[in-house]
């Protein structure tokens, strides 16, 4: 969707709703824009070997001071183990550099990856993190089981991938990467990392974890889990923006993608999902989509989509949709008067939860039976095929199935649920989102309105799409 941090906070200033997003996308390259000096690694051995400034990873993190790079661009050898532990960047900002994420793996073993102990900005592009396994011993919180660190962490073309912190009788923050600050990963990959054993209130993020703001951008969140905590992809406290990225099939016991939890008494608190898909995440209690408490919630061109979860009730009788819940919670816990929805143009359908599955997509929590709602709304041109959300009709058109094909790539860095070609989300949206961005999820060059006007969802089919359907497949269905 946004091509460049540039671009980024170019939309920032032509539109209202990108302020919040502005400052997020144009500090988190600031670290990475001002450097010092740059050290050249030049060998994949891990050991603490080098001279001026070339020699080993662990040399260049050992000697570099803050605002300098760490410049791996060069190197062939596809791999560096780090069998000794995680190399332990100690500046304030720092930035390592690679030659592409398919090209360099740092690779742990017994330990994490990598240790940001600086509270700047540790900005990491084009590699690979994989494979670290933190598991501290009985009793001591385990964050980050890849990268760990006490500042921001901005990824740019990066991929975190099969890491692993467990912990007993402690906290776990993080499967892949914990950020006391904020994490901003544009064009990156975070998939297959797991936070185990972790009971403790505020543990979870399978893929992420941080106390402070999360921005995804043209990036996949996949096959995360936090077993027994939140957030199965991302478990943020801070502002949570969701951009032209798609979330899939990432599990936890709450939030099976998206956990939420900001400030319950400022409205300034934001979680924004724009030209964007959360699909297939599973929740074993409660909400398998997206679950926030945010005072501000923007939902734009999205879709979401075949999530799950085994219940939609607590302990308290409140009713939790399993594919997008918002809490009532809060300043005004009666009527929510605080908080402040906006939907457009999105999608939620197949979302289900207990046995037999019970179809529920989009709701606010409330004591059942629900009643009125009090939380103000506003947008229109959505579709819902199931909800418990009275008063939600205005903005909504509900009891109607979009029809959408399975996720796939679909063109673009991310998957994606284009519609079958007789679905009611074609040409039945709003180009309210067209001032964010001219694309659909996918970027160029698929236009965000192709045809008479634009469709509903993240998806936009194009002029032509229609030929490589047969006429003999039966469109998709709705429980």
């Amino acid at each position: 969707m946004f091509e460049s941090t540039s671009l980024a906070c170019a939309s920032a200033r032509r539109k209202p709703l990108a302020t919040s997003l502005a400052a997020i996308f144009c500090l988190g390259v600031s670290a990475s824009a001002v450097a010092a000096t740059a050290w050249t690694v030049d060998t994949c051995d891990e050991a603490n070997v080098g001279a001026g400034t070339i020699g080993s990873l662990r040399y260049a993190a050992a000697n570099a001071v803050s605002g300098d790079t760490i410049d791996m661009s060069t190197l062939t050898c596809g791999t560096i183990t780090l069998a000794t532990g995680a190399v332990v960047l100690a500046q304030a900002d720092v930035t390592v550099n690679g030659p592409g994420k398919a090209l360099l793996t740092l690779s742990g073993s017994n330990d994490r990856v990598l240790r940001h102990s600086g509270t700047g900005t540790l900005s990491v592009n084009d590699l690979s993190v994989a494979n670290g396994y933190l598991h501290p011993p009985l009793g001591v919180s385990a964050s980050g089981g890849c990268i760990a660190s006490n500042g921001v962490v901005n990824l740019s073309r990066v991929a975190v991938h099969s890491c692993h912190a467990g912990a007993v009788q402690g906290a776990v923050r993080g499967g892949g990467i914990y950020a006391h600050t904020g994490v901003f990963a544009k064009y990156s990959d975070i998939a297959g990392n797991v936070a185990s054993n972790s009971g403790n209130v505020d543990g979870g993020g399978g893929g992420i974890f941080t106390y402070g703001y999360a921005v995804l951008a043209n990036s996949t969140v996949s096959g995360n889990s936090a077993q027994t905590g939140s957030g199965g992809g991302v478990r943020a406290f801070g502002n949570l923006v969701v951009i032209a990225s798609t979330v899939s099939g990432n599990s936890a016991m709450i939030g099976g993608g998206l956990y939420a939890n900001p400030a319950l008494n400022s409205q300034s608190a934001t979680f924004e999902l724009l030209n964007s898909t959360v699909s297939g995440n599973l929740a074993t209690l409660r909400v398998g989509g997206a679950f926030t408490n945010a005072g501000t919630i923007h939902v734009y061109n999205s879709t979401v989509a075949f999530n799950t979860a085994g219940s939609a009730t607590s302990s308290g009788s409140r009713h939790y949709a399993p594919g997008l819940t918002i809490s009532d919670a809060g300043a005004d816990p009666v009527n929510s008067t605080f908080k402040a929805v906006t939907l457009q143009s999105s999608v939620f359908s197949n979302n289900t939860y207990g046995t037999p599955p019970v179809p529920d997509d989009i709701g606010v929590a409330k004591f059942t039976p629900q009643g009125t709602n009090g939380t103000p709304t506003s947008g229109g041109n959505n579709l819902a095929f199931a909800t418990q959300w009275i008063g939600l009709e205005p903005r909504v058109t509900t009891d109607v199935c979009p029809q959408l094909r399975p996720l796939h790539d679909n063109g673009g860095p991310t998957q994606t649920h284009a519609p079958y070609r007789g679905s009611p989300a074609i040409d039945a949206g709003n180009s309210f989102a067209t001032g964010l961005s001219p694309f659909d999820q996918r970027g160029a060059p698929f236009a965000r309105v192709s045809g008479a006007a634009a469709d509903i969802g993240a998806y936009e089919v194009q002029q032509g799409d229609g030929i490589f359907d047969n006429g003999f497949d039966a469109p998709p269905t709705c429980m």
